[in-house]
């Protein structure tokens, strides 16, 4: 995959051509399905060329690893520091629960989670991308660990907790991933701290 900004030949890339693409890929995984998404279709959806497409990705999986990467970035591009490290942990699940509840990057996550168990490219870049969001969320958790305010001894099982309940409410029991929730889920495991200079 290519670096993002760059083209194959090192000219700038359009953002809003990335952004077309990955839009078009995320609505057609809801309407179609991973098995009956094709790189054809997704330019058709995006307004572009099948060059275009190919330029920025070599494989049905790369386009659609790099459309829900997109998503979680703009839900959260960088942990929060409010001072607040309580707050802040809210703030960036529920941020998670918001893309997940109100968006159509809820409905693709769904559609890709059985194909990722067989396709083994796209499991790896799907994990890849779960990889480097876990990484916004354990600065927040190592934060409170730091101040003796993280509830479970280990840092990846407070992540494992947290993702867990709430790709388990989305994925599986279909509960709703409301604000109530979100704060039920952080109090139980970040004591609440008022405010702390991190």
């Amino acid at each position: 995959m290519n670096q993002a900004g760059t083209s194959a030949r090192g000219r700038p890339r359009r953002l809003e051509t990335d952004a077309a693409i990955n839009a078009a890929t995320r609505a057609l995984l809801v309407d179609v399905g991973y098995g009956e998404l094709t790189i054809e279709g997704v330019a058709k959806r995006a307004g572009v060329g099948k060059p275009t497409v190919y330029r920025r990705h070599d494989s049905k999986a790369s386009l659609v690893a790099a459309a829900l990467i997109e998503t979680l970035e703009m839900a959260n591009p960088e942990p929060p520091d409010t001072g607040d490290v309580n707050a802040d942990v809210q703030l960036l699940l529920g941020n998670l629960a918001v893309a997940l509840s109100s968006t159509d990057f809820g409905r693709a996550i769904t559609e890709i989670v059985s194909p990722a168990s067989r396709e083994a490219h796209l499991a790896e870049l799907f994990q890849a991308a779960i990889d480097e969001r876990r990484g916004l969320i354990r600065t927040l958790f190592e934060r409170a660990q730091a101040h003796d305010l993280l509830v479970p001894v280990d840092v990846e099982l407070a992540i494992d907790m947290a993702l867990g309940a709430i790709y388990f409410r989305h994925l599986m029991s279909h509960q709703p991933i409301d604000a109530g929730f979100i704060a039920d889920l952080v109090d139980s495991l970040v004591l609440h701290n008022g405010q702390l200079i991190s």
